[in-house]
């Protein structure tokens, strides 16, 4: 049984085809729990962000094959059309692959946090789910351990610039001319939309509107943000045309705004900024149809973060030798277990046979380099 990891990424596809494999909670429970089903497979895991889908599969050698027809048969997708964006990986590759995207070294902005908690919630769907056992239950935790480790033990995270730190950078740098910007924030209660917000939140010049939907507004929110202004969902449309700046974070799998409403509730041709931090898109393109319309999405802040990125090489070296030594971990882990039901057996020939006797067998049958690591790890004893 052997280790791999499929899927897409921010480096591999760009958001209009990475929006086709979005799941929500459902979907992933429903393909975790198919993908077990399959003759190969024997553990799923699906992490699934606006900035990556990948599938960590334990099972034999054609597993990756079945998984990989699996997802996109469940998206209707043609598989030729998609290969090309997809990477795949196995065993130790696979295995520094997760511990890097835990760790912050995969993502877009190189050691933000939100991708380590999108990780452990992940991988608690399938231990929920009953699609996990222990191979990918150690490789979850010790990747989760990494991560932690990276977090406090280098400065990456400190010196991070968030999507919402970026997106609330072009609120600021819009229209320098107007004294208050008016935000509207749609699926402001959302994870997104509320990191948005707390970017936001404690400028002067900032006015900020935000939607929910009747089922997800905290009481927490409302009471530490009373200066946010909060409107129903449905009535988006009628804070656009106030706005100057409209920024749509939502899990929606349907548009937030169209060009064919849009243009029926605009009544002037001011500058508005559309920021797009959702995937799929919520808002369509055409909108740029219009006049003084500017739309971004997040693939716009691929350049700006990459520009980030290249001031933590330092730091990123750091975590590198972490990462190396918790990989290591991973692996005594694993080998040890494997070891574990032979130990009796050894003993027994320990029993049987003279420590010298057995030192020379083990002399005869392994290599010279083996045997290096062997002799050391006995000198050690004497240290202990």
């Amino acid at each position: 049984m052997k280790l791999y990891n499929i899927g897409i990424s921010h480096k591999t596809a760009p958001v209009e085809v990475r929006e086709l494999l979005t799941f929500s909670r459902e979907e992933k429970i429903e393909l975790i729990q198919s993908a077990v089903k399959l003759q190969a497979v024997r553990e799923c895991v699906l992490i699934a962000t606006c900035n990556r889908t990948e599938v960590y599969i334990t099972g034999e050698e054609n597993a990756p094959e079945q998984i990989m027809e699996l997802l996109l048969t469940r998206k209707q997708i043609e598989y030729n059309k998609m290969m090309k964006y997809f990477l795949r990986y196995s065993e130790e590759k696979a295995v520094k692959h997760l511990f890097q995207v835990a760790s912050g070294l995969d993502s877009m902005l190189i050691g933000e946090d939100e991708i380590l908690g999108q990780v452990k919630e992940d991988y608690k769907i399938a231990l929920e789910a009953g699609t996990t056992d222990f191979l990918l239950n150690t490789l979850f935790r010790e990747a989760i351990t990494c991560a932690k480790k990276v977090k406090t033990d280098t400065k990456l995270s400190k010196t991070s610039i968030s999507i919402g730190t970026l997106a609330a950078n072009e609120v600021f740098h819009f229209s320098e001319k107007a004294e208050v910007k008016k935000v509207l924030i749609i699926g402001l209660s959302g994870k997104f939309g509320t990191i948005v917000m707390k970017n936001l939140y404690h400028n002067k010049n900032v006015e900020i509107i935000g939607t929910y939907r009747n089922h997800n507004l905290s009481e927490e929110l409302v009471l530490l943000y009373p200066e946010v202004k909060m409107i129903d969902y449905q009535n988006r449309y009628d804070k656009i045309n106030e706005a100057d700046i409209i920024i749509s974070a939502t899990a929606s799998p349907h548009y937030t705004i169209t060009y064919e409403e849009l243009k029926t509730y605009l009544t002037d041709d001011k500058k508005r900024l559309f920021i797009d931090l959702a995937v799929p898109t919520d808002i369509d393109k055409g909108i740029e149809k219009l006049k003084n319309i500017r739309l971004i999405d997040i693939d716009y802040f691929k350049q700006l973060s990459e520009e980030n990125n290249n001031l933590k090489t330092q730091e990123i070296e750091a975590a590198k030798v972490i990462l190396k030594k918790q990989v290591d971990e991973f692996y005594k882990e694993i080998n040890f277990r494997d070891f574990v039901p032979h130990m009796s057996e050894i003993k027994s020939v320990f029993e049987q046979q003279s420590f010298e006797s057995i030192l020379y067998r083990i002399r005869n049958s392994v290599t010279n380099d083996e045997l290096k690591v062997i002799l050391q790890s006995l000198k050690m004893l004497t240290d202990i």
